[in-house]
């Protein structure tokens, strides 16, 4: 999501909203205006956490990589306590034997791209594949690291492995997801799964990454003043144009079909820092990749943190 930059500069910077603008189709969501009125429409399929607002805080829900943050905060808190070393290498060819070729967007060929790695890569650069590029096989290799009982200790519930639950739903895998991933590895031969069609992905991505969006707030704050974390999440903040002066962001956000979701922190001078967990669940494909394209629930969340009038109006429409 490299386009997030300048997009939610745009947002954030835009004059305050004023009036009541006819809310556009709620299949395109193509701007905020369209955001807000499609979660007005569909207040069950959305969990929206900040605040001032708590909408479905409590409730298990699908967060696509977002739920990546548990596993960043899992990881500050084991490099604090010497239990792993931000420097230690970690060989490509294990790095790659994690990865499932075309199921992520190409995160993992472009966090090699952007890494020019050799042989090997340090761990706090899969951590930072893990948030910039999005990368799951870089999540999974964490996840085996630090141990599944170090993410479900900070998630307050299991935090699973994507790519094994992608070998076990789409790969002929018979094994419990943990055992798919584990064999997938040893073998350390890439498959190219094929996919089903979006209905039946989307069916998939309900069953995974469920966690509770107030939860993923609670860590969001916590990462935010973690210099090991922030560091990460503010990626953004180190691209042309940023000025984290004027506006400081710490974002992941996640796409599975019919799931866009971002945990994002603002911090502008003289305001209370504001941490947000948006969650966009069973969307319609149309709808779905209209959101991809355009980002606007990022350009929503920045919106509804730096415009009162805005806010209330986000408010209002899920009381």
């Amino acid at each position: 999501m490299s386009s997030i930059l300048s997009m939610l500069l745009t947002a954030a910077l835009a004059a305050p909203t004023t009036g009541v603008a006819a809310a556009p189709a709620p299949a395109d969501l193509k701007d905020v205006e369209a955001v807000l009125a499609y979660i007005s429409a569909h207040p069950d399929d959305v969990a929206l956490v900040t605040r001032g607002i708590s909408h479905n805080a409590d409730r298990l829900t699908p967060v696509a990589s977002t739920f990546k943050i548990t596993h960043l905060a899992a990881y500050a808190d084991a490099v604090r306590k010497g239990k792993v070393k931000r420097g230690e290498r970690v060989p490509v060819a294990l790095w790659n034997a994690y990865h499932l070729p075309g199921t992520d967007g190409g995160a993992h060929e472009a966090a090699l791209k952007r890494l020019k790695p050799g042989a090997s890569v340090t761990l706090d650069q899969v951590v930072s594949a893990m948030i910039q590029e999005s990368d799951n096989a870089a999540a999974d290799l964490l996840r085996d690291r630090l141990g599944p009982g170090a993410l479900r200790k900070v998630a307050q519930t299991r935090v699973g492995t994507l790519n094994g639950a992608m070998l076990r739903a789409f790969g002929g895998c018979t094994l419990s997801a943990d055992a798919c991933l584990k064999r997938y590895v040893k073998a350390g031969e890439q498959v190219r799964l094929t996919l089903p069609d979006f209905a039946r992905q989307a069916d998939w991505a309900e069953t995974v990454t469920r966690v509770e969006p107030g939860v993923l707030r609670r860590v969001l704050a916590g990462l935010r003043k973690d210099r090991i974390a922030s560091r990460h999440l503010e990626w953004p903040m180190r691209q042309p144009g940023a000025d984290p002066d004027k506006l400081l962001i710490g974002t992941k956000g996640g796409a599975l079909p019919g799931v866009l979701s971002e945990a994002m922190y603002t911090v502008r001078p003289g305001e209370k820092p504001r941490e947000t967990v948006l969650a966009l669940r069973r969307l319609p494909e149309e709808t779905w990749y209209s959101g991809v394209r355009s980002y606007a629930h990022q350009q929503f969340i920045v919106r509804t943190a730096t415009d009162p009038a805005f806010f209330a109006r986000v408010r209002a429409a899920l009381k």
